[in-house]
């Protein structure tokens, strides 16, 4: 038997939540008016509007666009306007924005953040090491520092990057996608600095209906770029086309960026925090079940009395049908939305845009450099002044930048012709210029980046903090905000980690030593203990269904009790690798003395296959050295060459002249 989803027609809007009818019912094909997906998707579509006037409203939301253009060099800073008929003055320009915005990019994503994973209860270590190895793992091989970079870019014309964390069904993998603001719009928020304390948050993307066929299994006609001679039409030459609201079901009052020449329909995913509970006499199936078997990890059981979503609710909508209703699907209650504001203040859902301030700047050194483009054309070609005896025919042809040229005057009937050479330019000009970068490297901070450039050394034992010390304040805050959103973050994926990774996926990757004792207990395939006891009577394991109400728990909430007693630690690495390099440092002294294995230290060193098959590594750092001692392995220290000294690295230093030396220490 397939259980049916818990739909509830949502009759009222309130602070608290929403009240329903908590009767069961069956999905309509289509939102058709007076039915339980009409209802909702009223409310959905009314709070969207709601969303989209407060991001709307927020201050710095019109300069968005200006920033994107400026980075683009699609702004219009021409002065032919005024240029006269049949001639055109300079249009040079240079866009400093987008090299700042690139500078900025580099800078917070050359400061690469990393978490670790501790917890305080010793039972649960294994997990804590494997958690640590499969972040790291994904966080390389998906690229995440590429996808962090695209949200800083956001950042820097924005003001505010979203980063959507979400479970790829294609991928079969986690994944992030760094989100435009103006894509993203919360439901009654409470804070500026985060969407979890809003009653919630809806996210619109722009989709293809082929797309939305594979997620959902649902036919929907495109928003743009429908098949047809319009169609065509807007595919070809629309781009963006703007949509405003005729009804409930309609699009946005601003315009949509479609896929270009491609059809699109725009899909809204709503992550709403619904508190109902069951107040029914029995148990609700909740997600996808058959034949009394959940389908999916977010698939549960609800007794009587329990909430309904005790990890929120999601709602999908898009070309006027509703794609999906039900629980969403992470164990961590959370919004999966990350909102990232590098530069927060009062009141400004925005934030400040490093871009903004810099913009009026840049057009100041475009508009001084075709004053001295134009003053190069006058040395070039300097203006003539010619009497009423000079023939129109004869002025025109006569070219004052040809070379050796020669004028025929009679001197008793005029002055003939007179060449007009410029005044010589004025030097302020370049020191406005001057003045104007300095200030652009000043506002954004990417001066530090350059007296990094500048440094004659290879930074090898410095850490992040202290490199960081010696930047602006406003530079050393983003990277404590870019920390603190590392660590909603990190949680984040961790409760992913326990949800989504099975056993044969770590053992695929890490091999035996990715087991665990709690992939073997009464709720196997996953490090998740059958039951983490919390003083309650009758807390004990049970060998029947693991999702199920004869277990003490559901598996997500002992997810939730084992992860409570882990901790978040941040390890900042280094521009330039330096921190890595004091890493290996402390590695192989803590070799040295005997309280590293071997076997650790070829691991964080990325020696792959030191030990044969046949040698099974352990998992406990004391073992590992108990081993080492058996197989007599030890520390050689070497006569020839330089002496240890356990303090610093060897480093390249460039001596005038562009020698390169090796200073020790």
């Amino acid at each position: 038997m397939r259980g049916r989803p818990l739909r509830l027609l949502i009759t009222q809007d309130s602070r608290r939540g929403i009240v329903a009818d908590d009767l069961p019912v069956l999905r309509d094909d289509a939102a058709k008016p007076d039915t339980n997906d009409w209802n909702i998707l009223q409310w959905c579509e009314g709070k969207l509007q709601e969303g989209q006037h407060f991001v709307e409203s927020s201050i710095g939301y019109e300069k968005i666009e200006k920033a994107l253009d400026a980075i683009f060099a699609n702004e219009k800073e021409s002065n032919a306007s005024y240029a006269p008929v049949g001639k055109a003055f300079s249009e040079t320009k240079v866009n400093l924005v987008a090299k700042t915005a690139e500078d900025l990019t580099a800078l917070l994503t050359d400061t690469r953040v990393f978490w670790n994973y501790g917890t305080h209860n010793p039972k649960y270590e294994e997990q804590a090491r494997i958690s640590n190895k499969q972040a790291e793992d994904w966080y390389t091989s998906r690229l995440i520092d590429l996808r962090i970079a695209d949200g800083v870019r956001i950042y820097t014309a924005a003001g505010t990057a979203f980063f959507h964390l979400y479970f790829s069904r294609r991928l079969n993998d986690m994944m992030i996608d760094a989100v435009d603001p103006r894509q993203v719009f919360p439901i009654e928020p409470i804070s500026y600095h985060t969407v979890q304390d809003a009653l919630g948050v809806i996210l619109r993307q722009a989709r293809t209906p082929g797309w939305v066929k594979a997620e959902y299994g649902k036919d929907v006609k495109a928003d743009i770029g429908a098949p047809g001679i319009f169609g065509w039409f807007t595919r070809v030459f629309g781009g963006a086309t703007k949509n405003r609201h005729t009804g409930p079901l309609s699009k946005r009052t601003t315009s949509d960026d479609a896929i270009p020449a491609t059809p699109t329909v725009f899909v809204n995913t709503c992550y709403l925090n619904d508190t109902r509970v069951n107040k029914r006499s029995e148990t609700v199936y909740m997600g996808e079940w058959e034949d009394g078997k959940p389908q999916t990890s977010w698939s549960y059981k609800v007794p009587p009395g329990m909430p309904l979503y005790p990890f929120k609710r999601m709602i999908v909508w898009g070309g006027g049908a509703l794609l999906y209703d039900g629980p969403s699907p992470y164990w961590h209650a959370k919004y999966p939305l990350i909102k990232l504001t590098l530069n927060p203040w009062p009141k400004a859902w925005l934030g400040k845009a490093p871009l903004w301030d810099i913009m009026p700047l840049n057009k100041s050194i475009n508009a001084n450099l075709r004053v001295v483009d134009d003053h190069a054309a006058q040395v070039a070609q300097p203006g003539v002044v010619a009497d009423r005896n000079v023939s129109r025919s004869e002025l025109n042809k006569f070219n004052s930048r040809a070379a050796g040229y020669q004028i025929r005057t009679n001197l008793s009937s005029g002055k003939g012709i007179t060449i007009v050479n410029p005044p010589p330019l004025d030097p302020g000009i370049w020191e406005s210029i001057k003045w104007n970068v300095e200030m652009m490297k000043l506002l954004s901070g990417t001066a530090d980046v350059s007296q990094m450039a500048q440094l004659a050394q290879i930074p090898s034992d410095d850490t992040i903090d202290t490199i960081m010390k010696a930047m602006t304040p406003g530079v050393r805050l983003r990277s404590r905000i870019l920390e603190g959103f590392m660590k909603e973050f990190a949680e984040m994926y961790l409760y992913c980690i326990a949800q989504f990774d099975t056993l044969p996926k770590r053992i695929a990757k890490f091999g035996p030593n990715a087991v665990t004792a709690e992939d073997f207990d009464y709720d196997p395939n996953t490090f998740v203990p059958d039951d983490t006891p919390d003083g309650t009577p009758g807390d004990t394991a049970s060998s029947l269904n693991a999702l199920g109400a004869d277990n003490p728990r559901p598996r997500y909430e002992r997810a939730r009790e084992m992860l409570s007693s882990f901790t978040y630690n941040f390890k900042p690495g280094s521009l330039l690798n330096s921190a890595a390099t004091q890493d290996r440092m402390e590695d192989l002294l803590l070799s040295k003395m005997g309280y590293l294995s071997v076997f650790t230290l070829m691991e964080n060193l990325g020696k792959m296959n030191f030990a044969p098959p046949s040698i099974k590594i352990p998992n406990s750092e004391l073992e590992r050295l108990q081993l080492q001692q058996q197989l007599g392995i030890g520390m050689i220290a070497n006569a020839q060459g330089r002496k240890a000294t356990d303090q610093a690295p060897p480093s390249v230093q460039a001596q005038p002249g562009g020698d390169v030396t090796l200073a020790t220490s």
